[in-house]
Order: structure tokens, then C-alpha cells, then sequence
């Protein structure tokens, strides 16, 4: 029992310390986006958006890895198998650097042919579209080579470091983006090394960082093929949902692009960064529960298991509601703040796009147990199927006629579509109590943020648009979303966690006020 309060108090600790993280990142990447998009312009802000977009399709192979790398550093972490855990992570450097150097010729043989010969980009702008896309490679590469020393990072619940590598990490962006304005040279260029120069000085804190601290990071490049064939195994079937994923986002940025233009690409970027700093608030939670998911299934703690699934799908769905309202209730007035100049669809597309987070969330923690479980391969076929659907659907939608946002709705389609199938192949796993669980982790939450938004829409409809509205709805909606919440939104157990741990903080601050007086 005291493992498992142990256990729960490191999740609160963690996605506390990343919460502070997240908000002063959010704060200085919005105000980041908006300098950018006065600084590169419209027009170049979506191109580098949709050149970006071509490198990161190459992702598929390294993005199924990631997924399972993270889960084998932690389940042999839970098993305390440090020989295992040693070789295991000098299995992943060995093949991540394989696939950096395959990436680096899939990129040049093929992103830099469809750049110049079918992406729709302006004559002149071909030259810096093209020095975009040869930095955006090698950050991603840079990136790449990261990804087993941040996964060891997370499954050892070291957030702290996190947390102040990416806030240095967003200050410098901010930093990059203000030395542009001293630039007589071309900018979109300029910003594109900036930003791989920075990518490169951020991989070398983390690669010292985590040889001084953990064991295991001692990379000696070896290549255990039962280890191997354990990863591509699960990587194989992951790689079908990654490349489905990649066509779901970046494939329709291309339809975008060749029906409409980069004008309209540099809305979809902007929705998708109003979208990403919303979900960074589920993200971090996740970040922190998920090492706790795995480690519980590696032990065989199955009931954990699922209290954690609920708990973390609840918990997910009511922090992204929690940010989600107001902006969709006062979405046109936040993005002419944070913008002043609002590019056409931006409104419609960052309101779908929250939608489907909302959808979303509430399946990632079924998607933790999947993966803890080691049984993908009739998941990974089912989720692929139907996010692959996504590209050709909104292929056919777009060729007969219809508007661009139409991409957006048979997206949340797709997304529902997807939840419904992770709870079946997690209840194939669990054994969920399946009437408790459907009400208690996907109606009742639907529920909470009907009645979440009632104060939101009394007040929109009953004050004109500006600065007071926007004000006075984000407080009185915030209060009565949090009451809400806590009064009806969570069980017993969970409000008597959350008092303690309110309590044991409110201690802690004292006692460190105490000893700095």
C-alpha cells in the first residue's frame, strides 16, 4: 500500500513540476508564434509549416520505435532488471542511428523531388523552401538520436530536468526569433539553422545529463537480437498506425496546400499550435502517469492498472475541457490578441481541432495498457485501417467541393471511431467492468463539460464582444468548471487525494517560508 501512495504522490509531484513547465512555455511559445508570423509573414510561416511537414512523413519507422522504447526502459525498470535495462537502451541508440542515416537518404532522394516538382510554393520562394527543408532534416535527425536518452529521462520520473531543459529550450526560441529582426539575410533561412543549432546544443545537456545519472546510459553499441526482434516486433505493427498518423496530419497539410494554397496551411499551423498548447496540459499528466502504468503491469498489479486508466482518461478530459472552453467560446478574440491579423479558417479550424482532442484523451491511457501489454498486433491493424481512411475521405470531400474545414470533421469522425475500437482491445486485455466503465470515463465526463459550459454561453450571449467579456468569462467559467469538478466530477477516494495533496503543499510552501525567514 505504501508503494502504491508512493506511487500516486510521484504522479501528483510530476505533473505538478510539469505544469509549471508547461505554463511558462505556453506563455513564451504564443508570444513566440505571433512575433514569428509578423517577422517571416504569412506566406513563409506556411511554408515552413508544409516543408516541415514533408520531413516529418519520414517518421514513421522512428515514431512505432519511440512508443515501444519508452515501454521497454520502463517495464524492465518496474522488473528491476538492470543487465536487461543496459542492453536495452544500447539497442535503442544502435538502432535509432541506423535510422537517421536511412532517413537522411529517404529525405533527399524523395522529399527534395516532391518539393521542387508538386508542392505548391511560390517560384521565387523555391530556393529558401528548399534550405528549410535541408535544416528541418537535420534537426530531425538531431531529434532522433534524443529519443532513448529523454525516454529513460521519463521512465525514471526525473521531471525536474525536463522541465528546465524545455524552459531554457523555449526561451532560446524566443531568442532565436528577435535575432531574425537583426538579419539582412533571408529570415526563413536563417531561422530554420537557428532553430538546428539549438536542437543540437539541447541533445548534448540531455546525452551528459543522463550519462552522469542513470547506469544504464553507458552506450556500448551492441545489437541483442532477441532484444531487437523484441522491439521491431511490437515497432512492425506500431509502424502501421505511425505511418496512418502521419497521413491523418501531415498528408492532409498537403491536400490543403495543393487545393487551397499556403495560405490557408498557415491557418492549420496556427490552429495546430492553439491545439498543442491545450494539449500539453493532458500531455504533461500523461508524461507523469504513464512510467506508472507500466511498471504496474510488469509487476502484475492489474487492479492499479485500471484505476490508473480511469483516473488518467477522466483527469485528461477534464484538463483539456478546463482550457478548451473559453477558447472556443472567445476564439475569435483570443487569436486577434495574440495575431492582430487573423488568417482566413483559423477560427473554425482551431475549434474543431479542440473537439477532437477533447474526443481524444479519453483513450490514452487504453492505448498505455495496449502497449504495457505487448499484444498490438490486432490493435495496430484496426486503429491503422481506420486512420488511414482519414486521408481519402477527406481527399473525396475536398475534390467534390466542399470547404476546407470539412477535413476537420471527418477527423473527429475518425477519432470516435478509434476510442470505441482502444476500449475494446483494452477490455480484451482487462477484463473492464464494461457498463462502470463506459459511464464512469466517457459519458459522465461528456456530462461535466455540458453543464461546464453553461456559464460560458450565458455570458457570451449576454455581453458584447471585447477584453471585459473575455475577462469575467474566463474567471467566472474557470471557478465553476474546477467546482464542478471536484464537487461531482471525481469520486470520493480521488477528492480525498486531492485534498491531502493540496494540504501537503500548502505545507511544504510554509515550511520553506518559514526556513528563508
Amino acid at each position: 500500500m505504501g508503494l502504491i501512495e508512493g506511487g500516486n504522490k510521484r504522479i501528483a509531484q510530476n505533473t505538478l513540476l510539469l505544469y509549471f513547465r508547461m505554463l511558462f512555455m505556453m506563455v513564451i511559445s504564443l508570444y513566440t508564434s505571433r512575433v514569428i508570423l509578423q517577422v517571416l509573414g504569412v506566406e513563409d510561416y506556411g511554408i515552413y509549416s508544409v516543408v516541415g511537414g514533408l520531413v516529418s512523413m519520414f517518421s514513421l519507422i522512428s515514431n512505432s520505435l519511440s512508443n515501444c522504447i519508452g515501454r521497454f526502459i520502463a517495464f524492465e525498470i518496474g522488473r528491476n532488471d538492470l543487465m536487461k535495462l543496459k542492453k536495452t537502451f544500447s539497442v535503442a541508440v544502435s538502432i535509432y542511428i541506423i535510422l537517421a542515416l536511412v532517413t537522411f537518404v529517404a529525405v533527399e532522394a524523395v522529399a527534395v523531388w516532391f518539393l521542387n516538382t508538386k508542392m505548391n510554393i511560390a517560384k521565387e520562394n523555391m530556393i529558401a523552401a528548399n534550405w528549410v527543408l535541408q535544416f528541418s532534416l537535420l534537426t530531425f535527425i538531431v531529434n532522433l538520436i534524443s529519443i532513448p536518452y529523454n525516454a529513460t529521462i521519463i521512465a525514471h520520473e526525473r521531471m525536474s530536468i525536463f522541465a528546465y531543459i524545455s524552459i531554457f529550450e523555449a526561451i532560446s526560441k524566443l531568442v532565436v526569433v528577435y535575432l531574425l529582426l537583426l538579419s539582412s539575410h533571408d529570415r526563413l533561412i536563417l531561422y530554420a539553422f537557428l532553430l538546428f543549432l539549438l536542437s543540437l546544443f539541447i541533445r548534448i545537456i540531455y546525452g551528459i545529463y543522463c550519462k552522469r545519472q542513470f547506469e544504464e546510459c553507458s552506450v556500448n553499441f551492441i545489437w541483442d537480437k532477441p532484444i531487437v526482434l523484441e522491439m521491431f516486433n511490437m515497432a512492425g505493427w506500431n509502424f502501421l498506425s505511425s505511418m496512418a498518423d502521419i497521413f491523418k496530419s501531415q498528408g492532409v497539410a498537403i491536400l490543403i496546400n495543393l487545393f487551397f494554397g499556403t495560405f490557408v496551411n498557415a491557418a492549420q499551423a496556427i490552429a495546430q499550435q492553439v491545439n498543442n498548447a491545450v494539449n500539453q496540459f493532458c500531455n504533461n499528466f500523461m508524461t507523469a502517469i504513464t512510467p506508472q502504468i507500466t511498471k504496474s503491469y510488469a509487476q502484475e498489479n492489474y487492479m492499479r492498472v485500471e484505476k490508473l486508466s480511469m483516473i488518467g482518461s477522466r483527469f485528461s478530459f477534464y484538463l483539456v475541457m478546463l482550457f478548451s472552453l473559453p477558447i472556443l467560446y472567445e476564439t475569435n478574440f483570443i487569436l486577434e490578441l495574440w495575431l492582430g491579423v487573423v488568417p482566413t479558417y483559423t477560427i473554425i479550424f482551431v475549434q474543431y481541432a479542440l473537439i477532437q482532442t477533447a474526443f481524444e484523451v479519453l483513450s490514452r491511457t487504453l492505448i498505455n495498457i495496449i502497449m504495457a501489454s505487448g499484444y498490438v498486433r490486432k490493435y495496430q491493424i484496426g486503429v491503422s485501417l481506420l486512420l488511414f481512411a482519414n486521408f481519402p475521405l477527406s481527399y473525396f470531400l475536398l475534390k467534390m467541393g466542399f470547404d476546407a474545414d470539412s477535413v476537420y470533421i471527418v477527423a473527429i469522425l475518425i477519432t470516435i471511431s478509434t476510442l470505441l475500437w482502444r476500449f475494446y482491445i483494452a477490455h480484451t486485455l482487462m477484463h473492464f467492468n464494461v457498463k462502470y466503465y463506459v459511464k464512469n470515463v466517457f459519458i459522465y465526463p461528456i456530462l461535466i463539460a455540458v453543464i461546464c459550459s453553461i456559464p460560458y454561453s450565458i455570458i457570451v450571449y449576454h455581453m458584447p464582444i471585447g477584453i471585459w467579456r473575455f475577462g469575467f468569462s474566463l474567471i467566472i467559467g474557470i471557478i465553476f468548471t474546477l467546482l464542478i469538478i471536484y464537487l461531482i466530477g471525481i469520486n470520493s477516494r480521488e477528492r480525498m487525494f486531492v485534498n491531502s495533496f493540496i494540504v501537503g503543499l500548502r505545507n511544504k510552501i510554509y515550511r520553506n517560508n518559514r526556513y528563508d525567514t
